[in-house]
């Protein structure tokens, strides 16, 4: 039997996807330097260049100078065919921005909120964001994806309420407050998963298919890619680490009890009166000092980040947050994995430090934003 070919449309489909994406990512090309770039024909390229610039995706510029050869015009994307929103929402507020195709940041807006934070007040500081970056938006808004700092059901996208959240007390649904506001339905998903998209296509894990993201900063969290793609769970509470079982020792106790990590920090003394936020300058403090509490809480979740490491077997775990980057840290977890027989993974700290969750919210929406013009949707990992 003959092997099914691919049709007409679809290779079309890709080649136009390959030089848009050339263009996109170098700002702006001739013909001549997107066939280099893509490896694909000259005549290929010009003819997918002709159906780009029908669609108005991209548009001609300035015409080259210099050079050998006939002279050639710059090809560059054209904002006005879509743009892509990115934006971050936790405890400090909410951050949004418009991106174009090539990836630059077009509008940025920012809500900040005061403590507590409620799902009201988070919800009406996220319309309000999209709503103003839907208005700056120079073309019409083709993908949008929002990160909270709670888990999130993937089906729904409905925040997870959780007794230890720091953040969150009650629901929030951001695809329900947003139907009106923005035109495509967002992707929402948890900050660490953003991160770890962000630390997978930059940072420490670039490239790498079996990661344990652990972020240990105001709250606790973790985010697991699986044979190359994001682990969430059923209902998006994949890698709650606050939940964990580790061993319990507080001040002044010399026989540890079993646990969950949350209960660790609590015991220890670590939590900011009143709320289930972890006092990270003190914690900072005594981990500097290398106090006998900071120690035992080192090994507490160098005892969770063994435990996860069995269950995943990753290729690498990467430490992240204000203390989870702590020296103190991540030469426990280094440690308890190197003694663990049959554990074969790499300790590193998270490279992308600054927005991380917007960062990874960022490539996601430019990634679904190029999909729209592709055949073959969903190529980005959801």
């Amino acid at each position: 039997m003959a092997a099914d070919l691919p049709s007409l449309d679809l290779l079309r489909s890709l080649s136009d996807r390959h030089v848009l994406a050339a263009v996109a990512s170098a700002g702006r090309l001739t013909r001549a330097a997107a066939a280099t770039s893509t490896g694909l024909s000259k005549p290929t390229v010009s003819q997918s260049v002709a159906r780009l610039l029908g669609s108005g995706v991209l548009v001609e510029g300035e015409r080259t100078t210099g050079g050998r050869g006939r002279a050639g015009t710059y090809l560059t994307v054209n904002d006005t065919a879509g743009c892509a929103l990115a934006v971050q929402a936790g405890p400090e507020g909410v951050v949004g921005e418009v991106l174009a195709l090539d990836g630059r940041v077009l509008a940025t807006r920012r809500r900040a909120l005061s403590a507590p934070v409620t799902p009201g007040s988070l919800g009406r500081a996220l319309t309000a964001v999209c709503r103003a970056l839907t208005a700056d938006s120079p073309g019409p808004v083709r993908a949008a994806a929002v990160s909270v700092a709670d888990p999130v059901d993937r089906r729904t996208g409905r925040v997870v309420e959780l007794p230890e959240s720091p953040f969150l007390v009650g629901e929030l649904d951001p695809v329900a407050l947003l139907t009106d506001v923005v035109p495509v339905r967002p992707v929402v998903d948890n900050d660490v998963s953003w991160a770890l998209l962000a630390e997978h296509t930059e940072g420490a894990a670039q490239g790498v298919d079996d990661v344990l993201h652990l972020y240990l900063d105001e709250g606790m969290g973790a985010a697991m890619w699986a044979g190359g793609r994001p682990l969430h769970g059923a209902r998006g509470l994949a890698g709650e680490i606050a939940y964990s079982r580790a061993s319990v020792r507080g001040r002044g106790s010399r026989t540890p009890s079993s646990g969950t990590l949350m209960e660790c920090v609590d015991a220890l003394g670590y939590l900011t009166d009143g709320t289930k936020s972890v006092d990270v300058p003190s914690l900072l403090e005594d981990l500097d000092r290398g106090t006998g509490q900071a120690r035992t809480l080192a090994a507490s979740v160098a005892e969770v980040a063994l435990a996860h490491a069995y269950l995943l077997d990753p290729e690498v775990v990467v430490l992240s947050g204000r203390w989870g980057r702590h020296t103190q840290i991540v030469e426990a977890v280094t440690t308890a994995l190197g003694a663990a027989g049959g554990v074969a993974t790499t300790v590193a700290v998270a490279e992308v430090t600054d927005d991380a969750p917007l960062t990874g919210a960022r490539i996601f929406a430019l990634g679904e934003l190029l999909a729209t013009w592709s055949a073959e949707p969903g190529v980005v990992p959801r």
